[in-house]
């Protein structure tokens, strides 16, 4: 199975995805909570939390907390949180957020939190926390927390909170904007400490879309394979030691990224966080790595920041976003379809990316790139089947018919990226409303704003193809037919053969849902599966249904 793209996708795998987009905000560096491996009825907290000095303007950290479930409990439940601030309680501030003022209180040194949670989302209300006044750089306390809920038994948690901290941010290293395919960089990364207090221990992630390569170069690195579509690569590198408050930190040697055969925009993340046992974990996730082979990367002292401390979340990051020197190119798929007035025919269009090349409108890529399918019906025709994902409107666009049948004209979105060997099918339903002959329509890629062709597609001859009810003359007249298409008139249920030369066999059976993938016979496999599979592209067969009335 492949993917087409962000909204609207090959024969969604819902949960599947949802767990892939979990496990790229993981990556990405998005606050997590500690949590077990097998979670029953917990808390789950920040295993840390900094807080700026007193009287610093910086936004104050975000604290987190979740209650996790059994897998499948969404029922209504009433339970009761108690946090214990006895530990802070004389170097922080505590108050009620504005947003828990109906369900929590404070007492003491104690904060009480009445829930009723039910379904997916499990959040709970947590305290404000500030350091106050005459607090001291680098004093710490934990944050404990308890629960109950009638019935069963709730772990509870804690987490580490530390006036002061390490600010570890990234500074952006000098890459090329338009790498050549096959390319290797060796980038030295770089970081400022503008907290308070030494960072004991770095560490340094690195994400990469899916044009670029981590070579497994640095001995100090964990290489690991992501599941993708979008992100694909990941390395995690160790860097012991104790890193000071206002200097800046550079890599002696460069850490290897290749520009891969599939590059066109992409994004290489770095990010820079204090090692601790959590954060590892956080980062780890249930990857599975394997070390690098070359020397250890030192970090060296290299001066101090000129910047005054602070401590700023969003700063530990740096990304390089590309523009390979490479191509994609996008076909567009048409069809012929037979019957008498009355009838109901179904004409299987499509969408192709030959390659070599992924597109994305996403991170440092432009939206407009990414295509749309464009939908002319053929006259004396109505549409009484749309696919999912299309949307219908007039000739001049000025009238919106939404996903309702009826329209003379039909956009289909591709989403937000569309990988290297995407393959989509679009089958419309027609009624024949008049006696027609030869009647022409066309499908047609084309940019999902603004049309037009797209600056990485150097091939515009396959960019439209045919769409012709009762055919009389042979494709590949200029109309559009099979040399533009990849489809061939004749017969009832006869395939065509793709660019790749395969020969067709056996029906898609895609008649709606989301757009729906080609290309493979084992579509209803495990995503994972599949993906590795396909990723090294394949043979496209588009097969071509006659059908007559419904």
């Amino acid at each position: 199975m492949r993917e087409v793209g962000g909204r609207w996708t090959l024969r969604r795998l819902t949960g599947a995805l949802a767990a892939l987009g979990a496990m790229a905000a993981v990556l990405g560096g998005a606050a997590g909570t500690a949590r077990a491996e097998e979670p029953g009825y917990r808390v789950a907290l920040e295993a840390e939390l900094g807080l700026p000095l007193p009287g610093s303007k910086l936004q104050q950290p975000w604290f987190h907390a979740a209650l996790e479930r059994p897998a499948g409990d969404t029922a209504a439940r009433e339970y009761v949180l108690t946090y214990d601030f006895s530990e802070i309680a004389s170097f922080v501030d505590v108050k009620v957020r504005a947003i828990d003022a109906r369900f929590c209180a404070i007492a003491g040194t104690t904060m009480t939190c009445r829930h009723t949670v039910e379904g997916e989302i499990a959040s709970v209300g947590v305290p404000e926390l500030l350091a106050a006044q005459g607090s001291r750089n680098g004093q710490s306390g934990r944050l404990k927390v308890t629960a109950a809920s009638e019935g069963i038994t709730i772990e509870g948690s804690s987490t580490l909170v530390r006036v002061g901290g390490p600010d570890l941010a990234a500074v952006r290293v000098p890459l090329k904007d338009s790498p050549s395919v096959g390319e290797v960089q060796i980038p030295r990364y770089s970081f400022t400490n503008k907290g308070t207090l030494p960072a004991a221990g770095v560490l340094l992630a690195l994400t990469g879309t899916r044009g670029l390569e981590l070579p497994r170069t640095a001995g100090n690195c964990e290489y690991a394979d992501l599941p993708g579509p979008e992100q694909t690569v990941f390395a995690l590198c160790f860097f012991p030691g104790t890193y000071e408050p206002g200097a800046t930190y550079r890599a002696d040697r460069g850490i290897a990224v290749r520009t891969g055969t599939r590059a066109y925009v992409d994004r290489l993340s770095y990010r820079f966080l204090e090692d601790t046992p959590a954060e590892r974990a956080k980062l780890r996730g249930k990857l599975s790595f394997t070390q690098g082979t070359g020397p250890a990367v030192v970090m060296e002292k290299t001066g101090a920041s000129a910047r005054s401390t602070d401590l700023y979340i969003f700063d530990n990051d740096g990304w390089w976003e590309p523009t390979a020197r490479n191509t994609a190119d996008f076909q567009a798929v048409g069809d012929t379809a037979t019957g008498a007035k009355g009838e109901h025919v179904t004409v299987d269009l499509g969408f192709r990316n030959n390659g070599p090349a992924w597109v994305t409108g996403t991170s440092g890529g432009d939206p407009r790139s990414v295509g749309a399918v464009e939908f002319l019906v053929p006259p004396g025709t109505r549409v009484t089947e749309v696919p999912d994902g299309c949307h219908g409107y007039s000739v001049d666009r000025k009238k919106y018919y939404g996903e309702e049948p009826g329209a003379p004209l039909y956009v289909c979105g591709q989403g937000t990226f569309i990988l290297e060997d995407a393959r989509a099918e679009l089958p419309f339903v027609l009624l024949i409303e008049k006696d027609v002959e030869n009647a022409k329509g066309r499908i047609k890629v084309t940019s999902a704003y603004y049309g037009g062709h797209g600056e990485h597609d150097k091939k515009p001859s396959n960019d439209s193809a045919a769409v012709v009810v009762n055919p009389v003359d042979e494709p590949g007249d200029g109309s559009g037919g099979s040399a533009a298409g990849g489809t061939s008139s004749g017969g009832s249920d006869g395939g065509a053969a793709a660019s790749g030369g395969a020969s067709a066999g056996g029906s898609t059976g895609a008649t709606g849902g989301n757009l729906a993938s080609t290309g493979s016979p084992v579509l209803p496999v495990a995503f994972g599966a599949a993906a590795a599979v396909l990723a090294g592209g394949v043979l496209f067969t588009v097969v071509r249904r006659r059908r007559g009335t419904v």
